[in-house]
Formats: structure tokens, C-alpha cells, sequence
């Protein structure tokens, strides 16, 4: 009597249907009837429908193609048509123009932007033809630029030579900051009263010796060359055949003493082959016959 009780306990009430849906699946199961049943009831509804079921579609399929490793070809090949599009447009370089030129030659300023006419204008890369051109002799700074719609500028400021350095029977020019603008050859054409000097590190210390020699001018159109002496002083000539000795430290009362001496004595204008300045409370002398002792 007891068991017929149990069971009749269980027909008590209405029968409830277990779902074999997990808990979050039977939720998006409903969730997606319910945007049915609103799509067929509602225009505006039934485009957010059709929108959501695209959105999904196209990130299953991005999705998709990023896995395969097609999804860089395909970005690459919308860049190709992206291209050829604004090319047909006329979006492609009819000239390269270069600005600015004096030693240079403007074929070989062509040759390192490598920039031709019928290239996609807005793939060309400046930056890299930018370095390029300034890595040719004379060059001290470039700039390349697009001009709109169809022209590249390619504009030059060329180095100026300072100094005509010798180092090891090379002749080169040089910059004001000691850096090599090109080696001298046949064809080149040197700058007058240009300062030769020589030695190992005379080019980088050329600026600091004409800054001092410009205080006496008449000292200075007189200096045919100087020569770096162990990298730490300067051997002056006067007038291709007079060797001034400096020293290595007040190079200002130095010189100041020997334009002095030329003032009051015209020293430089004498037979002598050599003036040692290298002490500071002495000066010597010695007369172009002893030269050869």
C-alpha cells in the first residue's frame, strides 16, 4: 500500500519536458527564435536579422581564411587592385626633377633615387631614395618630396669644401667637420686659397686652425699648408718655404707673437727657413743657409 502511494505521487501536476540542451545552448536556442519570430513581424527587425546573420558569416569566413594562411595574399592582392586602379586613374610619376645640383651629375642623382617615370606614385619610397642620394660624394643633405599630382623633386645641398687634406700621399677634400666630400683626381676642380693640410687627424682639426688663423688675415693668405705633427700641433708654411713651429697649447699668443715680429721686423720676409714658436719665453730662428745642416 505504502509503494502504490510513491507512485502515485509522481502523476501529481503537469509533465514538464527535460531538455538535452546544456543551459547555455537552450538559451541561445531561445534567444534565436525569438529574433525569428521578430524578423517576421517587424521590416526593421527582420534587416537587423539579415545584418547579424551577415556578420556572422563574414567573421566565419575571415576567420576561415586567417586559419588557412590566406588572409595576407588576400589583403596583398586588394593592395594590387587598389593600385592598378589608381594607376589607370593616372596616378603614376611623369618626371623626376633634380634641384640644386652643381658638381654633381644629374644622371648619377637619377641613378641613386631610382625613381623612373611610369612608377606607382604613391609607392615610391622617399625615405630610402632620400638615403641613397645622400650617401653620393658632395652630398651634404637631400630631400625628396611628390609634388601633385604626377612629379617627384629631388632637392640637393651640397657639401663645401673646407680643407685639401693629405694623409699618406691621398689627396682628398674635406668638410668643415673633417669628413671626406671626395679624393682628388684629374678632373677635379680645387677651390682657391683653399688650406692644405697634413697628417692623420689634421682634417678634423683644419676648422679650429683657420678659426685662429682668420684673426690675422695677413697670416693667413700668407699659410700655403699646415702640417698636424703627431696629432697634437701644427707646422705652419709661410709662403711655400717658411716652417713656423707652433705649440701644442696657446696657439693665440703664438701667432699674435709672430705677427708682432712681422710688424715690427717683417721676420717672415727675411732668409730663414724656419721659426720655432714652440716655447713661450723664447723664440729661434734659423737662416735659410743653415737649412740643410
Amino acid at each position: 500500500m505504502a509503494q502504490m502511494k510513491r507512485n502515485s505521487s509522481y502523476s501529481k501536476g503537469p509533465l514538464q519536458r527535460v531538455s538535452p540542451l546544456k543551459p547555455g545552448l537552450r538559451k541561445a536556442q531561445v534567444w534565436g527564435a525569438a529574433k525569428v519570430r521578430a524578423a517576421q513581424h517587424s521590416k526593421k527587425s527582420f534587416i537587423r536579422f539579415c545584418g547579424g546573420v551577415l556578420a556572422v558569416f563574414m567573421a566565419v569566413t575571415a576567420l576561415a581564411l586567417w586559419m588557412g594562411g590566406f588572409w595576407p595574399q588576400l589583403i596583398e592582392n586588394g593592395k594590387l587592385y587598389k593600385q592598378h586602379r589608381l594607376m589607370a586613374m593616372g596616378f603614376v610619376v611623369s618626371r623626376v626633377d633634380v634641384m640644386g645640383e652643381g658638381r654633381l651629375n644629374e644622371q648619377d642623382v637619377l641613378r641613386a633615387v631610382s625613381i623612373r617615370p611610369g612608377d606607382y606614385f604613391f609607392g615610391v619610397d622617399l625615405e630610402a631614395a632620400q638615403r641613397r642620394t645622400e650617401s653620393l660624394p658632395w652630398v651634404d643633405r637631400a630631400v625628396v618630396r611628390r609634388l601633385w599630382p604626377n612629379r617627384i623633386v629631388v632637392q640637393l645641398v651640397e657639401n663645401q669644401p673646407y680643407a685639401l687634406w693629405q694623409n699618406k700621399g691621398q689627396f682628398s677634400l674635406v668638410n668643415a667637420t673633417g669628413e671626406i666630400i671626395a679624393p682628388v683626381t684629374s678632373e677635379t676642380v680645387i677651390p682657391k686659397n683653399l688650406l692644405q693640410v697634413v697628417g692623420k687627424g689634421a682634417s678634423a682639426e683644419a676648422e679650429a686652425l683657420e678659426n685662429t688663423l682668420a684673426l690675422w688675415p695677413a697670416l693667413r693668405r700668407r699659410t700655403s699648408s699646415a702640417v698636424f705633427v703627431s696629432e697634437s700641433r701644427w707646422d705652419l708654411m709661410i709662403d711655400g718655404d717658411v716652417k713656423v713651429k707652433l705649440p701644442a697649447t696657446n696657439v693665440k699668443e703664438a701667432l699674435a707673437h709672430l705677427a708682432d715680429l712681422q710688424a715690427r721686423s717683417q721676420i717672415l720676409d727675411r732668409t730663414v727657413s724656419e721659426i720655432d714658436l714652440r716655447l713661450p719665453d723664447r723664440i729661434t730662428v734659423r737662416p735659410t743657409d743653415s737649412k740643410q745642416a
